[in-house]
């Protein structure tokens, strides 16, 4: 199946706009983790809730480093995925141009 070059755009748009739409609709909305969804429910349900634990360092650098590296992984293989069809279809045209 060979998508048309306007069938392209408008997908590039459409991807576009699911990732600006939230940004612009709940310009004021915070996206909280689940951790942080999780304390304030503890607390709001027990004022006298104690942790178990505490951290022994900061998880905000190295959390905020593993969350790039997983960004860098993802990019990496939709990069190598699609070079592997871009390869592929290059390939096949070559075929049908020698038959």
């Amino acid at each position: 199946m060979k998508l048309s070059w306007i069938t392209k755009i408008i997908l590039v748009l459409l991807v576009g706009a699911l990732i600006i739409a939230p940004q612009v609709l709940l310009p004021d909305a915070e996206f909280n983790g689940t951790d942080d969804t999780a304390k304030m429910t503890v607390t709001s349900s027990n004022e006298n809730y104690v942790p178990w634990f505490e951290n022994i360092f900061d998880p905000g650098d190295m959390e905020e480093n593993l969350f790039h590296f997983q960004q860098l992984l993802g990019v990496g293989g939709l990069g190598i995925c699609f070079f592997y069809l871009y390869k592929k279809s290059k390939k096949n045209e070559k075929a049908d141009k020698s038959v």
